[in-house]
């Protein structure tokens, strides 16, 4: 800008009279100029005898920056530009001063440069007039520049913080020093009334580092600079020179809040979008406390954190790169509360981060220089055609992707510019199918809402707008419909007001107290239980009650905390759930503590440690009183085992006798009942159960109710204790199994969510044995809450979830050694990567639900049906298409899609199976056909090479065909059953899930096909299975179940294989 200005000026002084016409030219030129988006393309144009370059900016959503960041360090020291950055954190009411104005716009300019990801969204004037000076008294959060005869009079407004450019100086004035006004070249009460909190040490210790080697690179590089020999060239050295310091500064600068805000994540719940406050306070240091507590209530924190969650959005992703690794401290895993884990932050090296920074900045660059602009009559429609033409050359001469992505993106913003919106929307919808993150969907959608009618119409012909989800969604109402994350986190965590059942479970799963829906409606009818409402009036919290538990839940967790960082007798992998006061044991006086395997004693003085008894070792909990001299009644639990010659164990506990009993009896009866379900996540429940018995019956100790109505309440709250009694059925008996099953372990993929998903779609991929660094096997999990999670098999721990995933999957397939193809119930495919769990690229195309996949033979090439009779096959290198469509009279119900050996497709409809060419042309139609002579409805296939299955939705029926006979091979009726779900052959075996849950094994090694065990695997329909190398099978249910089962087949199981296999797992 100051280059275009200047060329203004010399026209000016040699166009004296002409003044209009030559500031129309210049607003004409200025306006006309594109900004670039984040890429390897600047825009260049002439402005008189000036090339003028505009360089795109450091990253994707940031706006180019104009002004030299270098020049802040010459005005202010770092621990003054510091205490400014922290007070616009803090959004203080701030002002500017200068005695020369054109110092004020480039350094506010820069000082927003430098506190990106946060965003100034408030009042913000660079240059207030003299007369205009009442603004400064304006209340709310503004940022000022003015002239510094002001100053006089600004340092008498109170609370209002004046920054003097000229000597690097802080000022402010307070309520009770209006009288005290510090003057302009008096500085001796330089920030005598502000008090601006400090940041932490360690972040900025290493950004004054980092400055340091910037300082050093800078002072070598003028060195190394040859001597431009003409202005262009000295123009162009200095530009150079300007955009890589400034790249530096903002990557020094980027790591300083990644510093300082990293541990925000541990206590920012995405999906919830609530941000525990009061946690993340309490474990900073004492000395770091003043400054996140005046900058955690701002607006502005508030909007970071909406970046967090969004990790799509401009920032949010290189943020979570950069962190610095977290190592945990101790015993926790999936289902505990995870802020029962003391968490240690290990500082990434500076230099290490700073090129992460550097690595997304593009290294080449290609200047893309703009057609004259003639003047102020020449038609704007034929420069904004001619910009297009050459963005079209200058993708021929660099092809590449990113290139690609920016010409499409200034190609789009100018045919909209240019009055053509439906070629612009065509542009941009290229620009989204390439999976870039330069598309504008904002800009977008404000450009579906202001088209007229006509054009509305003509757009929902076009091809581009009916194949792409993305528009259907745009074009929905802004009310009820916004792209772009505009929801608030919430911060406040306890209710200041009596809460319903809808509102106690936010703030329960806010402050991950439960997530379970059940749990947090037993915990709410036990927190109400001596409430006594009207007729018709909802049972409510208060805020007292809640207040206290949550204060009780907070204590016990620190308590536990301190103890577990003094005991290092307790496996990695254990969480301490409660601790005792000093208490009378067998073993002498001293605390007892819990854990999810064990209780144990431990004397704090002296650091003695002894194992009581494990947890499966437990044989009974009986109260009694224990009789001293002193006190005759003295309640006491004692412990029983199971091992032989053991004696019973007992201890003192006084008034807190009944709770121990209570939580150890949970959590014993939940590892008893997880021993014989195979199911883990049984054990993670129960310990919360314990956890949040214990803080209800803690908060109602010293309260003034009856107690045994209290230990009433808290009964509920201990599930598995009430299972272990009767007083609930069992969820699945060993009675129900076949011998030749042996369940090998359960997963509940939705235990951190309120309800249970559906396990829409299983996918094994096999990890090799022979490379040490390859990654080892894994499970895919696709569930009906729109999410994809991903588990170890050697340990069946959650190891990540992909939260992008917009619509459910229904099905996977494995393309290649690197990508999945995800298909969803909006007709998209996701291409997600392997090894970072993310999507690279969405498929576009069909119109509705993607059923089934296939790769070719060659692998080249994948094959993808839809509900509709659409079919797809795409190259896996290049993505290009061709699809077709099932030429049938009828409407197709393509449930699925299988590739023959001779490169034609099965297709399986609701009532018939189709053969047909790669061009759709139907070859061979088998029509189904129940025991009535009636068509029937198909829910699954199997494709084998001589034989087809296919089993009827409605009734327990398969029919086998053979392909080589195009005969009816054999029926198969299984007893019981109410309708077939799903088909999966492996090995010599199919195996068949039914809607009532059951799981059938059909063994065709002697070439019939015959019914050889089967059990109940799930109480719900089994929607998904697939194979898990060549021992195992995994069945997933719907949502009343869902859970995932692991099946070997045949193995005899033992008791003591049950414990056996338990201990290998990794218990959180």
């Amino acid at each position: 800008m100051k280059d275009c200005l200047s060329c203004v000026v010399s026209k000016l002084k040699a166009k004296s009279l002409e003044f209009k016409t030559v500031l129309q030219e210049f607003a004409l030129t200025v306006t006309r100029v594109p900004v670039p988006p984040y890429g390897p393309l600047n825009v260049g144009f002439q402005m008189g005898m000036l090339h003028i370059d505009v360089r795109a900016p450091l990253s994707v959503g940031r706006l180019p920056i104009d002004v030299h960041l270098g020049n802040l360090f010459f005005l202010f020291s770092v621990e003054k530009i510091l205490d400014i950055l922290t007070c616009l954190l803090m959004q203080q009411n701030m002002v500017f001063v200068s005695a020369d104005i054109s110092l004020l716009a480039p350094t506010i300019e820069s000082f927003m440069a430098l506190i990106y990801p946060f965003t100034w969204r408030y009042v913000y004037v660079p240059l207030v007039p003299s007369s205009c000076l009442d603004l400064l008294e304006a209340p709310g959060t503004n940022l000022y520049g003015c002239h510094n005869s002001s100053l006089k009079k600004i340092s008498k407004i109170p609370g209002i913080v004046a920054v003097d450019i000229d000597t690097g100086n802080i000022l402010s004035a307070t309520d009770e020093c209006h009288n005290r006004a510090s003057l302009p070249n008096d500085h001796s009460n330089d920030d005598e009334f502000l008090e601006i909190p400090k940041m932490p040490t360690d972040a900025v210790y290493i950004l004054k580092q980092e400055l340091r080697k910037i300082a050093m690179n800078y002072e070598l590089e003028r060195g190394h600079l040859l001597t431009p020999l003409s202005l262009s060239e000295a123009r162009s050295q200095r530009a150079d020179f300007h955009h890589n310091c400034n790249s530096q500064i903002v990557a020094a600068f980027f790591q300083l809040w990644v510093h300082i805000f990293c541990e925000v994540t541990d206590f920012l719940k995405a999906e919830k979008k609530h941000f525990n406050r009061e946690q993340f306070l309490e474990s900073q240091a004492k000395n770091e406390r003043s400054f996140y507590s005046k900058v955690l209530h701002t607006d502005m924190f508030r909007q970071f954190l909406n970046g967090l969650i969004n990790k799509d959005a401009d920032w949010g992703q290189s943020f979570f790169r950069l962190l610095p690794k977290v190592s945990s401290s101790g015993r926790l895993c999936t289902g505990i509360p995870a802020n029962r884990l003391s968490k240690a932050i290990t500082k990434s090296s500076s230099g290490c981060l700073n090129q992460n920074i550097a690595d997304d900045i593009p290294q080449k660059t290609t200047t893309f220089l703009l057609p004259a602009i003639l003047g102020v009559k020449h038609q704007q429609v034929h420069f904004y055609q001619r910009c297009i033409e050459e963005l079209g050359n200058t993708v021929k001469a660099d092809s590449s992707s990113s290139m690609q992505a920016t010409c499409l993106y200034m190609k789009a913003l100018l045919q909209i510019a240019n009055g053509n919106t439906i070629e612009g929307l065509e542009t941009l919808n290229e620009l989204h199918v390439t999976g870039s993150k330069l598309c504008p969907l904002t800009l977008a959608q404000k450009v579906l809402e202001s088209i007229s009618d006509k054009e509305r119409q003509k757009l929902e012909k076009m091809d581009f707008f009916k194949h792409n989800s993305m528009w259907r969604n745009l074009g929905t109402d802004s009310k009820t419909f916004q792209y772009s994350n505009t929801s608030t986190v919430s911060i406040d965590s306890v209710p200041k007001r009596p809460v319903d059942l809808e509102a106690f479970a936010k703030h329960v799963e806010q402050l991950d107290i439960a997530v379970d829906s059940e749990v947090i409606s037993r915990l709410f009818h036990a927190l109400t239980f001596n409430k006594e409402t009207d007729d018709g009036e909802q049972m409510k919290v208060m805020p007292d009650v809640f207040k206290r538990f949550y204060d009780v839940w907070n204590k016990q967790e620190s308590d536990c905390q301190q103890v577990s960082a003094c005991i290092d007798k307790l496996d990695w992998n254990e969480c301490l759930l409660k601790v005792s006061a000093l208490v009378k044991t067998d073993y002498g006086m001293g605390h007892i503590g819990l854990t999810q395997k064990r209780l144990f004693y431990f004397e704090d003085t002296t650091g003695e440690y002894r194992e009581i008894i494990q947890l499966r070792d437990i044989d009974n909990v009986e109260k009694f009183n224990w009789l001293s001299v002193f006190s005759p009644r003295n309640p006491a639990l004692r412990i029983y085992s199971k091992v032989k010659g053991a004696k019973p164990f007992r201890v003192a506990l006084k008034r807190d006798c009944d709770i121990w009993s209570a939580v150890i009896k949970e959590v014993w009866s939940g590892r008893l009942i997880s021993v014989q379900e195979k199911d883990i996540h049984l054990l993670q429940q129960a310990a919360r159960n314990a956890l949040i018995a214990d803080a209800f019956l803690t908060s109602f100790q010293d309260s003034k109710l009856s107690w045994t109505e209290v230990m009433a309440a808290a009964t509920n709250l201990c599930y598995f204790t009430n299972l272990m009694h009767g007083a609930f059925e069992v969820i699945l008996s060993m009675d129900d199994i076949s011998s030749s099953f042996t369940l090998a372990h359960r997963i509940n993929p939705s235990a951190t969510e309120s309800e249970r998903a559906t396990v829409e779609a299983l996918l094994y991929i096999a990890g090799s044995a022979a490379n040490e660094d390859s990654q080892s096997s894994k499970l895919w999990v696709s569930l009906g809450s729109n999410k994809v999670v991903v588990y170890d098999v050697a340990t069946w721990l959650c190891e990540s979830r992909l939260i992008s995933v917009e619509s459910r999957v229904y099905c996977f397939l494995q393309a290649d050694d690197k990508t999945i193809w995800a298909g969803t119930r909006d007709g998209l495919i996701y291409v997600i990567d392997m090894e970072t769990v993310t999507s690279e690229r969405q498929l576009h195309g069909h119109n509705d639900t993607v059923s089934g996949m296939c790769l070719s033979q060659d692998s080249r090439r994948v094959y993808s049906g839809s509900l509709d009779g659409h079919v797809f096959y795409r190259d896996i290198a290049t993505f290009e298409s061709t699809d077709f469509k099932i030429g049938t009279e009828k409407k197709s119900d393509l449930i699925g899609i299988w590739l023959n050996a001779k490169e034609t497709l099965w297709c399986g409809l609701k009532d018939s199976i189709l053969l047909i060419t790669d061009t759709g042309v139907v070859l061979k139609t088998l029509e189904l056909y129940d025991v009535w002579g009636k068509p029937g409805i198909i829910e699954s296939i199997l494709i084998q090479q001589d034989r087809i299955w296919a089993g009827f939705s409605n009734f327990g029926e398969i029919v086998i065909w053979n392909t080589q006979s195009w005969t009816e091979q054999s029926r198969l009726t299984l007893d019981g059953c109410t309708g077939i779900t799903n088909i999966f052959a492996t090995n010599n075996k199919v195996c068949v899930g039914t809607r009532c849950g059951m799981l059938n094994i059909i063994d065709i090694s002697s070439g019939s096909a015959e019914v050889s065990s089967h059990c109940i695997a799930h109480h719900d329909i089994i929607r998904s299975i697939c194979s898990i190398g060549d021992k195992y099978i995994a069945t997933g249910s719907a949502s009343r179940d869902g859970r995932i089962a692991i099946w070997r087949l045949p193995l005899q199981r033992t008791i003591l294989e049950a414990e056996d296999a338990i201990q290998q797992i990794v218990v959180p």
